[in-house]
């Protein structure tokens, strides 16, 4: 064997010391200090794996290549009468054509008035991110997450509102709490083993899944892919599942009425093993469950609506006709892809909305800021 040249070892030895520096850049954690109940943004316009966990610590840490991202800190006033948060426009291409999400609000009710610490973490468009977690105090007021491409993990986060969008792949929220909007277009939702006060969830393209989730108040769309509340129980509220082209199942551990409804020549079923006063019409059917309770209803525009007691992962004589829901639970089929479809957006028929605008500038007089939510 011969020696390398010289040059040879130049570009060896640059190699090395590349490798070296995008493994620390990726192993460095970066902490804010000093955040008492703070909002927490994050922004990635590219492909990410986001992670948001919570800890006891008046800090947030951001564990992932610092190369990526930007993170800036600063202060907010948080208005008395603070205005809804508009939910933009959502489209995207479905399996019959172009699917758009209409704009809606969503009020936030975590944030009292007053001046607030401000945590943005910002990724660059075309600039994947790769793997990130986030940990942020558990008193954290409002977190907001949107990521392009990729997954977003929310774990035990339980006492503020989170707000999450993510255009394409799949979110996993596990042990969270209080209030939430989550967004997807194309890529499917699992929530387990949570406690919701409100939960605000819509889906373009995808399956949402819940499994021993219980909810005050909680309004989940789909417009193509099914929906399963396993398992689960309600608190007296507002229980609603609206699926266009897909099926809706629920499933009670406890006390409830559930409605169902069906158009399109799909079917309501019904499977309980505990006290139940079933009243099935052609295409709508009631359950009172254990003498009854908080109301759900259910409701499928081109498919069918289950209902019963307990878990389908349980039961053990499931006839035929409950495969589609079982298959959903279980994550069979297309229901957690490998890798996430691309993204088409359709040309809009009226004039797009406004980009996000960019954190507001700090001002000179006297350092005050006016509050938006993003």
């Amino acid at each position: 064997m011969t020696r390398p040249c010289g040059v040879a070892r130049i570009v060896s030895y640059t190699l090395v010391a590349w490798l070296l520096t995008s493994a620390a850049a990726r192993a460095e954690l970066t902490t804010i200090d000093g955040v008492e109940a703070p909002i927490v943004r994050i922004q990635i316009p590219a492909q990410a794996n986001l992670t948001i966990r919570t800890w006891d610590r008046a800090s947030v840490q951001i564990d992932g290549d610092t190369n990526a991202f930007t993170v800036d800190r600063s202060t907010n006033r948080v208005p008395a009468n603070l205005p809804p948060t508009l939910i933009r426009v959502g489209q995207t291409n479905g399996p019959s054509g172009p699917i758009s999400l209409p704009a809606e609000s969503f009020v936030v009710s975590t944030l009292p008035p007053g001046p607030r610490a401000v945590v943005l973490i910002k990724g660059e468009a075309g600039h994947p991110v790769g793997q990130i977690t986030v940990t942020i105090p558990a008193n954290t007021a409002l977190l907001a997450g949107n990521v392009a491409r990729g997954s977003i993990a929310l774990q035990n986060y339980q006492n503020g509102t989170f707000i999450l969008h993510l255009n394409n792949g799949y979110a996993t929220i596990d042990g969270a709490g209080g209030d939430g909007f989550v967004q997807i277009l194309h890529g499917p939702l699992f929530v387990s083993d949570s406690s919701f006060n409100r939960l605000r969830a819509r889906s373009a393209v995808g399956v949402q899944v819940y499994e021993r989730c219980s909810v005050r108040q909680i309004e989940a769309s789909s417009f193509s892919g099914s929906i399963v509340y396993d398992n689960g129980r309600f608190d007296p509220g507002l229980a609603r599942f609206d699926v266009t082209n897909g099926n809706v199942a629920l499933g009670t551990s406890g006390a409830a009425q559930l409605n169902g409804h069906v158009a399109g020549g799909g079917h309501v079923y019904t499977l309980f093993e505990r006290r139940a006063q079933i009243d099935a019409r052609e295409s709508d059917a009631t359950a009172i469950v254990e003498g009854g309770g908080p109301l759900a209803t259910a409701t499928s525009t081109n498919g069918n609506v289950y209902l019963y007691d307990g878990s389908l992962r349980t039961k053990t004589r499931v006839p035929a006709e409950w495969q589609p829901a079982r298959a959903a639970l279980r994550r069979e089929g297309n229901a957690l892809p490998t890798s996430s479809p691309p993204v088409d957006q359709p040309k809009p028929q009226s004039k797009p909305p406004p980009p996000n605008p960019e954190p507001p500038p700090k001002k000179k007089n006297g350092g005050k800021k006016s509050f938006r939510l993003r």
